[in-house]
C-alpha cells in the first residue's frame, strides 16, 4: 500500500481526520478525489486541501465545467512541478523535440481555462441553487415510505452535486430501476449509481473484499434531476412522479411553471 485515495461523492466530504491519522501512522500519501465535491466543506477547510494532493474534473456534468479536462492541486512544490512536466509532454529541451520519459498532453486549452476562471466566479451561486434544489427534495419525500434522502453531516457542508435517494424495495413497494423506467416515461432522466467494481467484467479478476454496503446502495440507488438550472415545476414533476408510484403524495408543493 502506497497511498489512500479518498472519494468526496455526490458532492459529500469523506470524514477524512481519521484517514488522516492513519495515513501519517504508516507514512502514506492521502491523494483526494474531489472530482464531485468541489466547494464543498469539512470542519470549516476545502475540499481538496485535505490530504497532499487532490484532483478535479471540469468535465461537463461537473458543478463547473470547463467542457472536458481537470485540474491537480497541492502544496507541494516538487509534486506540483513533476505534474506539470509529465502533463506537457514531458518535454526535455525547448527546441529539439526530446523526451527522457513517457509524457501526455494533458494541458486545458486557454479557451477552456478562461472559461473554468469565469464558472469558478460563479461557483458560490452554483452551490446555493444545488443546496435549495436538495432541501426541497428533502421536504418533499421524507414522508414517502422506503425512500431514504440524501443527509449531511454535522461536520460537512454538501454541494449535493447530485441529489441520490434510496429506494428500499420492501417499504416502497418497488424496485429502484422500475422508478427509474417510470421516470422515462414521464420524460424524466434520472440514473443509477455506478457498477461496483468487483461486478464489473473487465475487474473480475481484481482484489475484493466484503463489498455489501456498496452493493446494497447500487441496488437501491438513484440520481434525481439536480442541475442548477432546475426550474421549479419540473422538480415538482420529479415529485408527483414518485408519489404516484407510491400511491402516496409529496409533503411539499412548489411554485413555478
Amino acid at each position: 500500500v502506497r497511498a489512500i485515495l479518498p472519494v468526496h461523492i455526490l458532492g459529500h466530504p469523506v470524514d477524512i481526520d481519521p484517514i488522516l491519522e492513519l495515513a501519517r501512522k504508516y507514512e502514506l500519501t492521502v491523494i483526494e478525489d474531489a472530482t464531485e465535491s468541489l466547494g464543498a466543506r469539512y470542519k470549516e477547510r476545502n475540499v481538496g486541501a485535505l490530504g497532499d494532493i487532490a484532483c478535479l474534473s471540469f468535465n461537463g456534468n461537473k458543478l463547473i465545467t470547463t467542457g472536458g479536462g481537470g485540474m491537480i492541486v497541492t502544496n507541494n512544490r516538487r509534486w506540483a512541478e513533476r505534474a506539470k512536466y509529465l502533463t506537457t509532454q514531458a518535454k526535455d529541451d525547448p527546441i529539439e523535440y526530446v523526451h527522457k520519459e513517457i509524457g501526455f498532453n494533458y494541458r486545458l486549452t486557454n479557451i477552456q481555462a478562461a472559461l473554468g476562471v469565469a464558472q469558478l466566479e460563479q461557483l458560490p451561486s452554483y452551490i446555493h441553487a444545488k443546496r435549495k434544489v436538495a432541501q426541497t427534495y428533502h421536504e418533499g419525500l421524507q414522508d414517502i415510505a422506503g425512500i431514504t434522502c440524501m443527509s449531511e453531516a454535522s461536520w460537512a457542508q454538501s454541494t449535493f452535486w447530485l441529489y441520490t435517494i434510496l429506494v428500499d424495495r420492501a417499504g416502497f413497494q418497488t424496485h429502484s430501476r422500475e422508478l427509474l423506467r417510470r421516470f422515462e416515461q414521464c420524460r424524466i432522466q434520472a440514473r443509477p449509481l455506478w457498477q461496483p467494481l468487483h461486478h464489473s467484467a473487465a475487474h473480475r479478476s481484481s482484489f475484493a473484499t466484503d463489498c455489501r454496503v456498496a452493493e446494497r446502495i447500487h441496488e437501491q440507488a438513484l440520481s434525481l434531476p439536480s442541475s442548477v438550472g432546475l426550474a421549479p415545476g419540473d422538480q415538482n414533476r420529479v415529485l408527483e412522479a414518485i408519489a404516484a408510484v407510491s400511491g402516496g403524495s409529496t409533503s411539499a408543493s412548489l411554485s413555478g411553471d
